[in-house]
């Protein structure tokens, strides 16, 4: 399930006004594959995951829903870089300037069964 830290969603709180969600994604691209997606919308999906943290309401296709399990989103205010970052443990790799990142895909469900001989 995906989390959001409490700077973050206090960080969203401040940007969307009353029955707006967020939606977070994964769309294809960038130099690794895959990349995050952050966006304000005023409604779901019908085909939406939704998870509420506080009063922020967050929305989900189901195939990011999937990649984007056991992922946190944070928010860092720093001087270099401020912004949400995503911290995926499914992510194997990522490139140089941490906008995109690799997931190894489970195939595991599409190999035939051993047979015995």
């Amino acid at each position: 399930m995906l989390s959001i830290t409490p700077e973050a969603a206090d960080k969203l709180r401040t940007a969307i006004d009353p029955g707006d969600v967020v939606r977070v994604g994964i769309t294809s691209g960038g130099c690794s594959g895959y990349r995050y997606s952050l966006a304000i919308e005023e409604s779901h999906r019908d085909d939406d995951i939704i998870v509420e943290f506080d009063d922020v309401k967050v929305c989900m296709d189901p195939s990011s829903s999937e990649m984007l399990s056991h992922t946190v989103v944070h928010y860092e205010d720093n001087e270099w870089e401020p912004g949400f970052k995503f911290s995926n443990v499914k992510a194997t790799g990522t490139c140089g300037c941490g906008s995109s990142f690799s997931q190894a895909q489970d195939c595991s469900s599409n190999e035939e069964p051993a047979v015995e001989q």
